[in-house]
This record gives C-alpha cells, structure tokens and sequence, in this order.
C-alpha cells in the first residue's frame, strides 16, 4: 500500500513552513478561546486538506505567500466544519478523542466554530485577490447547501443521485477548491484551474464514500463509533444499494428503523444482514473506484513529477485506506 508519511516527504519544507504558520491560529487572549483552540490543535489528522493546496500549486507552478494563507484557510473551515458537525449530530466522540462539545459545551463549540469560519475568511482577504475571496464564498455555501440536503434527507431513502449531491457539496467540494485554489496561487491556467477542481472532486467522492463504508465495518479502530449514520438517521451509498434491491417488508423495517428515537443492537444487526444480503459494501467499493479512476485520469493530463506522483498515491491510498 501507498506510504502516506513517505510520500509527504517530497512537500516536506513546505509543510514545515505551513505548519509554522498555522499554529500561530490556535492562539487567543481569551481564556475559554484559548483553551478550546489549545484542545483542538493536536488533532491534525493526515492535513490532507493543506497537502491539497500545496500540490496544486506545485502541479501548476510554484508555492507562494498566498499558498500557505489558502493552505491555513481551508484547513480551519474544515476544523470549524467538524466542530458544527458534532454538534448537530450529537457526536461525544471526534478521532478517538471526546468532541469539543463533549468537552465544553454546544453553545461554546458553535461559537468556536464560527470564530475558526471567520478566520478563514482572514487568511484570504489578506491573499488580495477577488477571485481567492470568491472560491471561498462559494466553498461555503456549498457546505452549508450539503449539510440542509443531508438534513433534507434524514430519516427516509433518498435517490442515489440525491446522496451524490449531499456528499458532493459537503465534502467533495472541499477537496476540489483545495486544489484548485492552490492552482490559482500558483497563477494556474483557467484549464489548469478546471482540472485540479475535477481532480479533487472525484477524490472527495471516493473519500467520503469510503468514510460511509466504514460505518459498517468491524474495525473499532476507526476512530467513529459502528452504525453511527443510522443512528442519525442517515442512510448512504452502502444501505441506499441494499434497500433498492430488498423486498416491501424489509424495507418497512429499514424506514421505521430510521425514525426510532433509539436504534438498539437488533436493529443494527438487522440493517448490517440487509447490506450484507444485497451486497450493498460490494456496490459501494465499485462506485468508489469509479470516482477514485477519474480523478487519475484527469491527473494524468499533467506532466510527469514527483508531485504528480504523491497525488496519485494519494487518490490509490484513499480507495485503499482501512482507517
């Protein structure tokens, strides 16, 4: 398998100097600010998000200034994303760790989130440029259309072409500005800026579907707890397949399932039978190499070079990935 920490070797004075930077956000006068930002800032994660624009600027051109404000921005509108998300899905739990509402409280998690969401904002008016503030304006709105479509859809079956949507605007379009907001620090072509968006689509489409496919695996190693989506009413790729394909009364079960207050063990089992009956991880795999293939050939337009490369490993390692 694709090593990440190997590959993110070939951006490695880049990272430093991002990360140099991006620490400095996680200070505040305020106490309780300060405090809460002080929790948040060990959990990095893989910073696939910064890694992104790093490479799209490195794809295109050169690193500048402005790629490691963008790199900071998007990394702390995805912090502030997660935050929110906590909140309204209740989570207690975010990376093994207890969630920062879990920690403080909601009224103060929200609050935290829009001060990182505000932030981000910053690191971009101080790029100087119109069409950094507009990439942003519109990343934001389609997070927040993808958050109202998932609540749109709670609690019932939606169309296949409707789950798409829902994960397209709330995580996909993340990736793709990544990438194509470094392309445009680099001074990226308008092609050059279409195909790094296309690029970080796919890839976010593969992630997040394969996000959805954990929620039905085994493996308690996943940092999320198992049958977290149905618990929130959630239904995605793996159950969506799976309940097309059952009978009447086994998708009855399924609806009323979805709209209990509390979904106990027989209803897990009974949700985890139907995926397996119908096959539902099996579909989910497919439709996800399918996103995980675009992206490559896309990516393949671009000349041979050891940042073509990670981000190839990238995509490979995300349709691989067992955490």
């Amino acid at each position: 398998m694709f090593d990440f920490e190997e590959g993110k070797k070939v951006i490695s004075n880049e990272l430093k100097i991002f990360n140099d930077k991006f620490s400095l956000s996680f200070f505040a006068e305020d106490e309780l600010l300060h405090n809460a930002l002080q929790y948040l800032m060990p959990q990095k994660g893989k910073q696939i998000r910064p890694i992104l624009v790093i490479l799209g600027a490195k794809l295109c051109g050169e690193v500048t200034d402005d790629t490691y404000l963008i790199a900071a921005a998007y990394e702390l509108l995805h912090s502030a994303s997660l935050i929110h998300d906590d909140v309204i899905d209740n989570s207690l739990q975010r990376r093994n760790k207890p969630s920062l509402n879990k920690i403080f409280d909601n009224k103060t998690s929200v609050l935290v989130g829009d001060y990182l969401m505000t932030k981000s904002f910053n690191y971009i008016y101080h790029t100087y440029k119109m069409e950094q503030i507009g990439l942003l304006q519109k990343l934001s709105i389609d997070i927040i259309r993808g958050e109202l479509l998932q609540q749109q859809y709670s609690h019932s079956i939606p169309k296949e072409e409707e789950y798409y949507s829902v994960i397209k605007n709330k995580t996909a379009a993340l990736f793709a500005t990544c990438l194509q907001a470094g392309a445009l620090s680099a001074n990226g072509t308008t092609q050059q800026l279409d195909d790094m968006y296309s690029i970080g689509e796919n890839l976010g489409m593969c992630f997040q579907i394969k996000d959805d496919i954990f929620d039905y695996s085994a493996n308690a190693s996943l940092g999320k707890p198992i049958f977290n989506d149905i618990t929130e009413g959630k239904v995605t790729l793996p159950l969506l397949h799976a309940v097309r394909s059952a009978d009447e009364k086994e998708r009855i079960n399924v609806i009323d399932i979805l709209n209990k207050d509390n979904v106990d063990i027989d209803d897990k089992t009974f949700i985890y039978n139907i995926v397996t009956k119908y096959k539902g991880i099996d579909y989910s795999e497919r439709k996800m190499k399918d996103f995980c293939r675009l992206a490559l050939e896309k990516l393949d337009i671009f000349e041979d070079s050891e940042y073509k490369t990670f981000l190839s490993g990238i995509i490979s390692f995300t349709a691989d990935r067992e955490f």
